[in-house]
């Protein structure tokens, strides 16, 4: 009986410390990973900010390129006809688009649908507005009606992703 005794006076210690150091250690661990994702996390930051920044400058700048009064001023060429404008138009669009298809990685997916949403309506605009003329109209017949169209719609899909973008790229930085 006292040898029992003594076996677990002796064991009795040993295991209770084991059980402390195994859960310090393990505590220990646990913070040495909490403390290399933080500082993995930062890092992905550090890096990956400078490039979202761009995105959304590249993704306004898109925007503001699609306006028409832009469009129109790079565009129009004297002596042309409106359907040449017109092609004229949605091909700049689609060509700045595609150029900046690989920046939606970098922005929210609600931001990239306000901004296709958008595209799709200043085509819609563009060809309305061809429509309404003649086929032998001159470039500047469309001009005049997109010029219009463009200061009668200050709610447009495009105003409303050029804000949006804005303030997504305000609260992220």
């Amino acid at each position: 009986m006292e040898l029992l005794r003594d076996a677990l006076l002796m064991l009795l210690p040993a295991l209770l410390t084991g059980t402390a150091v195994f859960f310090i250690l393990k505590r220990y661990q646990q913070l040495d990973i909490q403390k290399y994702d933080i500082e993995n996390k930062a890092e992905r930051l550090r890096l990956i900010s400078p490039v979202r920044l761009q995105a959304y400058e590249r993704m306004v700048l898109l925007l503001e390129r699609m306006m028409p009064s832009q469009l129109i001023i790079r565009n129009v060429l004297p002596g042309t006809t409106a359907a040449d404008l017109q092609n004229s138009l949605v091909n700049n669009i689609r060509q700045e688009f595609d150029h900046n298809l690989s920046q939606q990685l970098y922005i929210s997916s609600n931001a990239w649908s306000l901004i296709k949403n958008a595209r799709e309506s200043v085509i819609a605009e563009i060809n309305s507005a061809a429509e309404k003329l003649e086929k032998d109209a001159a470039a500047t017949d469309l001009a005049q009606l997109l010029f219009q169209a463009e200061m009668l719609n200050a709610n447009s899909n495009l105003n409303k992703a050029l804000e949006y973008l804005k303030n997504e790229a305000r609260q992220l930085f």
